[in-house]
């Protein structure tokens, strides 16, 4: 499996605003090179709104400092880190499952 695509990842803001929730930008925590794959996409009704939903696992090399509260961009794209799952047959990678939903 080619490693020939460029993710960003992006750690939360660690600012909080007047109610105390996260506030600010999210910050480049490093870019690494991957691999994307693409399992679905679907659209759903939100709201009365159609909202597509793209669902992708993107392989990186093994990193303790990544976890589900991250998010990654990929193309321009930015997709919510749902878990991070090692790769069972070489643990020198981890799969970031992922999921991006536009109105």
């Amino acid at each position: 499996m080619n490693m020939n695509h460029r993710i960003a990842l992006l750690k939360p803001p660690t600012g909080r605003g007047r109610g105390g929730q996260p506030a600010g930008d999210w910050m480049l925590l490093q870019e690494v090179w991957g691999n994307v794959k693409f399992q679905s996409g679907a659209e759903v009704m939100r709201a009365n709104a159609d909202v597509s939903i793209v669902k992708c696992s993107i392989r990186i090399r093994a990193r303790r400092d990544v976890d589900a509260a991250m998010r990654a961009r990929y193309l321009g794209v930015t997709y919510e880190i749902k878990a991070v799952l090692p790769d069972s047959s070489n643990r020198d990678f981890v799969f970031l499952v992922c999921e991006s939903a536009k109105q």
